[in-house]
């Protein structure tokens, strides 16, 4: 899919050019890109690896939360050798702060201090009428981002990490509340497996029908 002419959101947008990354090989000059990502040294990379890509882009070193203020993160060490380990050790910062050594034992990890808002509050400073694409990828924070969202505005498609929703790799009765929240506002699963879950409100309104 290409996101030419569409708004598409990104919550954890770590450094961009990974293989699981949905939207950085599909972007171009006509989208509207924000990313957000409140680790340091992986937010610097992320400006980086967009640098020229796309015209209208703002990013924003911040953690999407439940509330405003400030939250304490767990994230990988940058003083790890991450050649050491799989490609994805450096996408493992949570709020959850045994996540990342649930995965990987013997990661250098750190404790940081970053500013939060919410989803919201987010839609609400930076004008957003319209979001084609709203793409989470929180490290088990997805639940909370999505339960405390009132969806005034409604993205047209959501993609979000569904398999921490219970605890590190594990999708429970969590899952089942946000889903059936998720449908409470119009949205029907289109493609669930073992990462992520993707949600899309219909084309047509039910009881529609296109004219013979």
């Amino acid at each position: 899919m290409r996101y030419s002419n569409k708004t598409v959101v990104q919550i954890g947008s770590h450094v961009g050019n990974t293989i699981n990354d949905p939207i950085f090989a599909h972007v171009d000059e006509t989208t509207r890109l924000i990313l957000v990502e409140p680790v340091p040294f992986l937010f610097e990379q992320l400006k980086k690896n967009y640098e020229n890509r796309v015209h209208h882009i703002t990013f924003l070193s911040v953690l999407i939360s439940d509330h405003e203020g400030e939250v304490e993160m767990t994230i990988p060490s940058p003083s790890n050798n991450f050649d050491e380990f799989p490609w994805w050790a450096s996408q493992l910062g949570s709020v959850h702060p045994h996540h990342a050594t649930a995965h990987i034992p013997h990661l250098k990890v750190e404790t940081i201090r970053v500013p939060c808002i919410s989803l919201a509050t987010l839609i609400q400073d930076h004008g957003l009428v319209d979001i084609d694409f709203l793409h989470l990828d929180t490290e088990g924070h997805d639940y909370d981002i999505l339960m405390h969202y009132d969806f005034h505005v409604k993205p047209r498609s959501i993609m979000f990490e569904s398999k921490h929703t219970d605890g590190t790799n594990v999708k429970g009765s969590k899952y089942e509340t946000l889903m059936k929240k998720l449908e409470s506002m119009g949205y029907v699963m289109v493609e669930t497996n073992g990462e992520d879950t993707t949600v899309e409100l219909p084309r047509f309104p039910p009881g529609f029908a296109l004219s013979p």
